[in-house]
């Protein structure tokens, strides 16, 4: 099963933010989108989850998704939006119960808690959600998505976490605690896109790398194929060196110089 999407293309006025990018995820799997800002990282997700209008065509386990009513879109995939904001002084337990409401697993009742303590804040429960921490928040809402897909595979079919920047309000100890929940869903069966900023986490943890730069397609492969001198620094405008200490071999990424081309 898998999520693809075919010649992608969106506008805002007259500037083309995304020029034909096609890409396909597979479930059982952690694909990353990086790429500078102003890429079309966040575009991109943003048409995959069918929240801007977009020219192309997003197929979910095989099914156009214009042809599939919101609800039953929210019941395949959960999206983690860069930023979330409430009107209202709802607690921490009324918030992750929004994603049991428009998930697949209305009927458990004990799941909300199950996601928070999966996040590390089963103690935050009855706290306003205004109260928070912005990481604090970042998390809560990473456990309502959770909760609206708590079962990564469903009536033999996948769900999909789409997440956008999942790690950019957080310590490393907390980035490291969201990417084994990412990686620990996609294990399950589940399939996983996230837009990333950080290139070493998304080397040590992501099965797939897509790489934008100025809304087109610039590389996608394993991190071993895509993460490269050549690759990273087309794509950022700067000279980037990525190195494999020994002995696991993961790749890490470090700017090489100061100075641009």
């Amino acid at each position: 099963m898998s999520l693809i999407a075919e010649n992608i293309r969106v506008s805002y006025g007259t500037r083309e933010a995304l020029r034909g990018v096609t890409l396909t995820a597979l479930a059982g799997q952690i694909t990353a989108i990086v790429g500078p800002n102003g890429s079309g990282k966040s575009t991109l997700l943003g048409a995959i989850t069918a929240s801007l209008p977009f020219l192309g065509r997003v197929r979910l386990n095989g099914q156009d998704i214009t042809g599939l009513k919101p609800w039953e879109l929210a019941a395949r995939r959960a999206v983690l939006p860069q930023a979330s904001r409430l009107a209202f002084p709802f607690t921490v337990i009324e918030v992750v119960r929004l994603g049991l409401q428009s998930g697949t697993a209305g009927d458990r009742p004990e799941v909300p808690l199950q996601a928070l303590a999966r996040v590390g804040l089963a103690s935050y429960a009855n706290r306003t959600f205004h109260d928070l921490s912005g990481g604090e928040a970042q998390r809560v809402m990473l456990a309502r998505v959770l909760a609206q897909v708590w079962s990564p595979v469903e009536d033999g079919q996948p769900r999909w976490l789409l997440l956008d920047e999942p790690v950019s309000s957080l310590d490393i100890a907390h980035q490291l605690q969201v990417m084994e929940i990412a990686r620990d869903f996609a294990c399950a069966g589940g399939g996983v896109i996230a837009v990333m900023h950080d290139l070493n986490l998304t080397a040590l943890y992501v099965d797939s790398v897509a790489v934008l730069a100025e809304g087109q397609m610039l590389a996608l492969g394993t991190p071993a194929e895509v993460l490269t001198d050549n690759i990273l620094s087309r794509a950022y405008g700067c000279a980037l060196r990525v190195s494999a200490p020994p002995p696991v071999g993961i790749p890490y990424i470090l700017p090489h110089a100061a100075s641009h081309p």
